[in-house]
């Protein structure tokens, strides 16, 4: 598991990064930068346990994977709230989601696994 102290500066670079993208799409939440940071957190777990990534040298993702995490945090944030429905209707808007998960497969399937040895 990921620990927000140990890797405080990497985790609050995201975090700046999604409070933008947040913004820029007018996407309208009230997330604490502690739940934007459990966001963060758990994209980059879902991401590394895809990928078979083993933390190492204080980098706790590989950094090709930092526009994917955001965008799976961006996913995440935008369903807030029909969480395990693939569809969604309020007011008179339907949403329709890839799957009840928290992330679509379509954007998992950008990870590329690791090959392991036996």
């Amino acid at each position: 598991m990921i620990e927000y102290e140990d890797n405080k500066e990497i985790i609050d670079k995201l975090c700046l990064r999604l409070q933008k993208k947040i913004k820029a799409r007018g996407i309208n939440v009230d997330l604490s930068i502690l739940d934007l940071n459990d966001e963060i957190i758990t994209a980059i777990e879902a991401v590394n346990e895809r990928r078979n990534y083993v933390i190492k040298d204080n980098k706790i993702y590989d950094d090709k994977y930092t526009s994917l995490i955001i965008k799976l945090c961006l996913y995440s944030i935008s369903k807030m709230g029909a969480e395990g429905e693939s569809t969604h209707v309020e007011n008179t808007i339907q949403r329709v989601y890839e799957n009840g998960n928290d992330y679509p497969e379509s954007l998992l399937s950008e990870v590329k696994p690791l090959a392991r040895g036996v």
